[in-house]
């Protein structure tokens, strides 16, 4: 076998190279990937807040919709009221005998029910 000489390294010391550039070159990768990671946690941290500044956001305006028809629904059911009791005052009897109609009908399809 030829000696070792600088110029011509045994498979021990060439394994050895080998081994150790394979292992700075993990090292590298798992910092990469330690820090792509980092960067993903980053973005999903950033796109959470982005969702739930807009989830913010539409909940104030359903918020706001919400109490707008609210008074809408309110103004109308006063008039309706207005309205009913405009009709009640100027046709008082009729009033009370579509009153006495409705409420035997409802009599009848109760007792209906039970025979």
């Amino acid at each position: 076998m030829a000696a070792d000489s600088p110029l011509n390294p045994t498979t021990n010391q060439r394994t050895g190279a080998t081994t150790r550039s394979l292992s700075e070159q993990t090292s590298r990768v798992a910092e990469d990937v330690r820090e792509l990671g980092h960067i993903a946690l980053s973005g999903a941290g950033e796109a959470l807040s982005s969702v739930k500044e807009r989830g913010s956001e539409l909940l104030e305006k359903g918020k706001e919709r919400g109490s707008e028809l609210l008074e809408k629904g309110k103004a109308k059911a006063e008039v309706a009221r207005e309205g009913f009791e405009g009709y009640v005052a100027e046709n008082p009897f009729k009033s009370v005998l579509i009153a006495a109609g409705i409420g035997a009908l409802i009599g009848y399809s109760l007792r209906s029910k039970r025979e």
